[in-house]
């Protein structure tokens, strides 16, 4: 605005202008508002729906623990159907297939945990689901599978406890070999916490057929901690 204007000048021309862009600003406030609005409505719907699901889910624990097949189906099944957007989808897959377990129904248990890799954003669950899987499959004797799932599957908390399971299906399947070789690399320090019974693998190693004079680590490179 020229500053030489005259005051009834300039009030003039802030009507005239007022006049021509209202309707303007009228609609850039209403969406600021309306979006400012529907965050908070939008977040306040994410918290109450993470509530629920975990409402949901204490139950689910309750029934799983009371052994209460048709409560601990019926509930999971509302979580699965309703949330799979949250974290409780995941937990209440693995709570399931522990459920499952309990049952024999080894095969139910190992769908719940090939949902979780399939679907789960979660590393951390993932691994653990991928490790149970693996457990159970050993079970089943399926011990081929275990190995092409869990062979060069490294760089993560959970290597050790792998290289474990896979000593376990090399022995099953008589590469004794492979076998000792897995467990060697599961007592093997590492930056990462180990997790695993180190004088159990060393049991298992000792065990082993002499195809080869098999390996015994000194008790002080081997880092003992309880699972």
């Amino acid at each position: 605005m020229d500053e030489f204007l005259s005051e009834k000048e300039q009030i003039q021309y802030i009507r005239e202008w007022w006049q021509e862009n209202r309707s303007y600003i009228f609609i850039v406030i209403l969406v600021v508002v309306g979006g400012i609005t529907g965050n908070n409505a939008w977040k306040s719907s994410i918290a109450e729906k993470q509530l629920s699901a975990s409402s949901l889910y204490e139950s689910l624990a309750v029934g799983v623990s009371d052994n209460n097949s048709e409560t601990a189906e019926e509930i999971a099944d509302q979580i699965f159907n309703g949330y799979k957007d949250t974290i409780y989808f995941d937990k209440a897959k693995l709570a399931m297939a522990y459920f499952y377990m309990s049952q024999s129904r080894d095969e139910d248990a190992a769908n719940s945990l090939r949902d979780i890799l399939q679907k789960s954003e979660d590393h951390e669950i993932s691994l653990i689901a991928e490790y149970r899987l693996a457990k159970i499959m050993l079970y089943q004797k399926k011990y081929q599978e275990v190995i092409d799932m869990l062979t060069d599957n490294i760089g993560h908390a959970f290597e050790t406890k792998y290289s474990e399971l896979l000593g376990d299906a090399y022995y099953s399947l008589q590469e004794y070999d492979a076998a000792e070789a897995a467990y060697l690399a599961a007592l093997r320090t590492t930056n990462q916490p180990q997790v695993v019974d180190a004088a159990l693998i060393q049991m298992k190693i000792n065990d082993l057929p002499d195809t080869n004079d098999s390996t015994i680590i000194p008790e002080d490179e081997i880092e003992i901690t309880s699972q």
